[in-house]
């Protein structure tokens, strides 16, 4: 038989203890922190409270706002939702688990109860008086990795992350701008191809993997200042953007180094396609930056194919970035591909 829930009075105080030693134990065993770095940890903890609860009290309410996660860190919690006209039990959690995520991350109202089963302690983040959204703004890449490990976990459990989390909720949108695009050039930047190309794999019978890197840019800093050389990184950067079209992602790696990204190829159409862009690069107009008409950019190419010439995100572009810098070693102005 369900439990029923035993809501009845809702305790007006609540214990709050510190324990800096037990906060960063407890959120060491939870998967969402436990990659962080102690120092990243340390910041987590200075943002958390534990709150001790009475058997039977209320944690929070339905239709409250879902402003913080909790970690149960002793007792037991009692997770309720109507059924029939009813509060009944739909779930439990135990020391060490972790609930009220989902809601917080959907800036959504809570649409469970949840009630301390016996005397409990709760770690709360944040704790009260700071907003997630605030942390979000101060602290972007530290929190876009939790936000993207809980991501991989919903994704699990659900098989349709997109659909619980939205990309659309603005501070989510405006969180990845932060963590995974180039200000200078409106590319996608490393960070995106070290921890989200992998999802671009996932769904790719193939993906072909371009490394691109201007043989004489150097030329343009060096003579004609940062400010052209900028200018001239945003030509190149539309340059292979225009090249991909909609169907691939530009990356603007490191410096004037850049990686396209084009799924479902094949080698034959990458040569064809690398080929292209060796041509796109020689005929980027600079005469209005420069000043000049006789100077045209040329580029060295690498290009790696998944899965033959890499079983992962990180060796098939190790793999091109190898091949570019092959081809610019041979004298630049050329294309190279994987055997």
């Amino acid at each position: 038989m369900v439990k029923q829930g035993r809501m009845g009075r809702q305790k007006t105080k609540e214990t709050v203890i510190s324990g800096a030693g037990e906060k960063r134990s407890l959120l060491g065993k939870v998967s969402l922190f436990s990659e962080l770095k102690k120092d990243e940890i340390d910041l987590i903890c200075s943002y958390s409270e534990f709150m001790s609860f009475a058997d039977d009290e209320v944690i929070f309410k339905k239709n409250s706002d879902a402003d913080s996660l909790m970690i149960v860190s002793k007792g037991m919690v009692r997770i309720l939702a109507p059924q029939n006209g009813e509060m009944r039990d739909i779930a439990q959690f135990i020391q060490g688990e972790l609930f009220g995520e989902m809601d917080l991350f959907e800036e959504n109202p809570r649409i469970v109860d949840a009630v301390a089963e016996t005397p409990t302690e709760i770690l709360r983040f944040p704790k009260r008086g700071i907003s997630f959204e605030s942390l979000l703004k101060k602290y972007p890449e530290i929190f876009a990795r939790i936000l993207q490990k809980l991501l991989a976990q919903i994704a699990r459990r659900t098989r349709e992350a997109n659909k619980l989390v939205s990309e659309k909720v603005p501070w989510i949108d405006d969180l990845r701008k932060q963590l995974f695009f180039d200000k200078l050039t409106g590319l996608y930047n490393k960070t995106y191809l070290e921890e989200d190309f992998v999802t671009v794999l996932k769904k790719s019978e193939s993906c072909a993997v371009f490394a691109i890197k201007p043989d004489n840019f150097k030329i343009v800093n060096d003579e004609y200042g940062h400010d052209a050389g900028d200018r001239t990184l945003r030509l190149m950067a539309d340059a292979v953007q225009d090249w991909l079209g909609d169907t691939g992602m530009g990356v603007r790696y490191r410096g004037d180094e850049y990686i396209g990204i084009w799924p479902n190829i094949n080698k034959e159409q990458a040569k064809k396609h690398g080929e292209a862009l060796l041509q796109c690069i020689r005929e980027i107009d600079l005469k209005e930056i420069l000043q000049r008409n006789d100077f045209s950019l040329v580029a060295s190419i690498g290009c790696a194919v998944y899965p033959e010439d890499g079983g992962d995100a990180a060796e098939v572009s190790a793999k091109a970035i190898e091949l570019m810098f092959q081809a610019r070693n041979d004298g630049g102005n050329r294309y190279y591909e994987g055997e």
